[in-house]
């Protein structure tokens, strides 16, 4: 069904905090430029080809893009996936400081498309859009951003939100065609943007036959695009690997055993029906952990624990080295070829699952080819 593409693994870099115990009303080890670039040299060390900077107002402290710029500066391999949301930048003036930031890193620039799903965090900063008005002022950003990425001759454009007279940039990227857009969505609208726009189209963590469902139904949409480049699909999700299940399993409980009372109050207080969230995706992920076990288990090995204390990519692989690497390898057969995976504290498990993991993934993939 799908081509033998060039697997592409990539890290995760905290911009809140970090540790090892979740839930705590302050992380273990604050956020800081210097963490950050330890983790990125250790992606390097380990195989990794990008590490994300992720995008959040409402608890994060670190700017993603500031951020990015100065760790690329002291960097050498790694590149950096920067978290961007439309709604907060002026589609030419991102796109010329893509540009740059392509320069300075020499190619290493990547960007992950947030468009949003908290309106109460989207209207901190002035924007009262509705969800399907976000995701077609998306469509526009992505769209401008790529054609002056790909010529020098100036244009106008006449869109819903973006009216640009004779709109260019002086020089083009160092990566043909600028910075891939990586980009996730589950909502109908949001798959749709996706299937013109992406070059990877990503995915949290769901039970294989829901991404399998997932994937089939993208793949039909682009094919209605009539796109002329394929869409890469891949998966953010967590990594709790250990030398047996049982340690991992063991671990991945430990992980939850200091959970503040008023932590896990907030976390549930954005889960109930009247809270106003427009995320498909993260409805989704409070559905599938709804369907846990009491021990927090989707299916064998899928855990939704960390889903407990937070939004987002709630998901954890927890297992074995050889069985997490397993099911790595049966996300691949569905026809994912890139991950953004983690695990707390990153720095550490960065090291942990380059090491013990990515080998026998990488083994495991070649005899399959």
């Amino acid at each position: 069904m799908f081509a033998k593409q060039k697997l592409e693994f990539n890290w995760c870099a905290p911009v809140s905090g970090d540790g090892f115990y979740l839930g705590l009303p302050i992380w273990e080890r604050p956020p800081s430029l210097e963490y950050t670039v330890e983790i990125f040299k250790t992606a390097e060390r380990f195989g990794f080809r990008q590490v994300l900077i992720g995008m959040g107002f409402n608890h994060h402290i670190m700017e993603a893009w500031t951020l990015a710029t100065a760790v690329l500066a002291l960097t050498l391999n790694a590149g950096a996936m920067v978290a961007v949301r439309p709604g907060f930048y002026s589609a030419p003036v991102l796109a010329k400081m893509a540009l740059t930031l392509d320069c300075i890193s020499k190619g290493r620039l990547s960007l992950n498309i947030v468009t949003g799903g908290r309106p109460t965090e989207q209207a901190m900063y002035g924007d009262y859009l509705d969800h399907d008005s976000r995701y077609r002022r998306t469509r526009e950003f992505m769209q401008i951003c790529r054609q002056l990425w790909s010529t020098t001759n100036p244009f106008d454009y006449e869109g819903e939100f973006y009216q640009l007279h004779q709109t260019r940039l002086e020089t083009l990227p160092l990566q043909p065609s600028g910075p891939l857009f990586y980009f996730g969505g589950a909502s109908e609208m949001a798959q749709q943007v996706g299937a013109e726009f992406a070059d990877v189209y990503l995915m949290w963590g769901e039970a294989r036959q829901q991404l399998a469902d997932r994937i089939n139904q993208m793949q039909q949409l682009v094919s209605n695009c009539g796109r002329r480049k394929a869409v890469g699909y891949g998966l953010r999700i967590n990594i709790i690997a250990r030398t047996t299940e049982i340690e991992a399993r063991e671990t991945a409980r430990e992980m939850l055993a200091k959970v503040s009372p008023q932590v896990l109050a907030k976390a549930r207080a954005t889960e109930f029906p009247n809270t106003k969230r427009e995320s498909v995706g993260q409805s989704r992920q409070w559905k599938l952990r709804g369907n846990a076990d009491e021990d927090w288990y989707v299916e064998p090995l899928l855990w939704a624990g960390i889903s407990v204390v937070r939004s987002g990519a709630g998901m954890a692989i927890v297992g074995s080295y050889q069985q997490v690497a397993e099911r790595l390898l049966q996300y691949i057969d569905l026809g994912i070829t890139v991950f953004i995976l983690s695990g707390y504290p990153h720095l550490e498990e960065c090291e942990n699952v380059g090491r013990n993991v990515l080998p026998l993934v990488r083994e495991g993939y070649l005899q399959r080819k």
